[in-house]
């Protein structure tokens, strides 16, 4: 019952503010009729907007025209006359729904705005995903060096705990244990490099770069093209890490999945950024994410976007299968001073 009186006083209210518009409406477009001067017509427009601040709807509009045309047509006698009534009452109701389009424009370009904030707050998300699927690769290394730490730790409490010790038992534990150690160093030593290289902060990014791939070159039989640019030493401590960590997840990429034979990487400066290219004749990829299954597999490009984007860099990668990858990379000279990288 409640529900129904609140229909009944809404449907009043409703009722009579189309009531007072329509004798406003009325007035107007009779004015205009009689002289159709164009400062008339401000009168229309303003009408217009009178009905959106009274919730009133274009059927509203339309039936008020409807009702008012009629009244101004009775009185005309001749064929002309009522063709000349219709043609500016058309005018007039199109600058009376000027308002409805100039508000259902701004209800566009509002909902188009809130979609791109959507898709950046998406792309947003899938980075810090991608971040934190990498903190979670390096806890997973921080967790193998504990473990391998703690069998090394049982391995000399058992040669201590033995009185006589069998020379065969002393020979293998020693020889497991040195394997261990020297793999678990071999692990520390790739992951600080992978942290932070110290060449970077001694020597510089291409010195650091020149040296990685040398590396890469040697254990992957990959070969390997380098050429840098010097300005990119201009760039912020920050940036080069950017640079250096975009360079080793690429490679990473290519050569666990690209199963390619050669890379290109090269820097050059660009007006105010320094770009860098990685770019492989390996297999190639679809790289739209928005595929079943390729988001989790496109983690690591993700993370690299993301880490670009603090720095306010561009990153995009290019690729098709069987057409090879290319990866891109823009940066600044100058970025914003509060950005770290990671």
């Amino acid at each position: 019952m409640h529900w129904s009186s609140s229909c009944v006083i809404l449907g009043r209210a409703v009722n009579s503010r189309i009531a007072s518009l329509s004798l406003q409406y009325t007035s107007a477009l009779q004015a205009y009729l009689d002289s159709e001067q164009e400062v008339l017509l401000q009168q229309a427009y303003e009408l217009g907007r009178i009905a959106i601040a009274g919730r009133l709807g274009l059927l509203d509009i339309a039936q008020i025209h409807q009702r008012a045309l009629l009244e101004c047509l009775l009185p005309a006698c001749s064929m002309e006359e009522k063709q000349r009534i219709l043609q500016a009452s058309e005018t007039f109701l199109l600058e009376a729904l000027s308002p409805f389009e100039a508000t259902q424009r701004g209800f566009r370009d509002a909902n188009l705005r809130l979609q791109q904030l959507n898709e950046a707050l998406e792309c947003r998300s899938a980075g810090l995903t991608a971040i934190n699927y990498d903190l979670h690769e390096l806890s997973n290394r921080i967790l193998h060096v504990g473990q391998a730490l703690t069998v090394l730790k049982w391995n000399l409490g058992l040669l201590q705990r033995s009185g006589e010790v069998d020379a065969t038992l002393l020979k293998q534990k020693l020889a497991d244990s040195q394997t261990l150690l020297e793999e678990t160093m071999d692990l520390v030593h790739r992951f600080a490099i992978e942290l932070r290289p110290a060449m970077l902060d001694e020597l510089g990014l291409l010195p650091a770069l020149r040296s990685y791939l040398k590396a890469l070159a040697q254990r992957t039989l990959l070969r390997v093209r380098f050429h840098g640019s010097a300005a990119a030493e201009q760039l912020r401590s920050e940036q080069k890490i950017v640079l250096f960590r975009v360079a080793q997840e690429s490679l990473t990429n290519v050569v666990k999945h690209a199963q390619a034979s050669q890379v290109k990487v090269a820097l050059h400066t660009l007006k105010h950024v320094v770009q860098m290219q990685i770019k492989d004749n390996g297999q190639g990829f679809s790289v739209d994410t928005k595929e079943p299954g390729r988001r989790r597999k496109h983690l690591g490009l993700l993370g690299m976007q993301e880490r670009v984007r603090l720095v306010n860099g561009q990153f995009a990668v290019t690729s098709a299968p069987g057409q090879g990858t290319t990866v891109c990379v823009e940066i600044p000279f100058r970025s914003r001073p509060e950005v770290q990288a990671r």
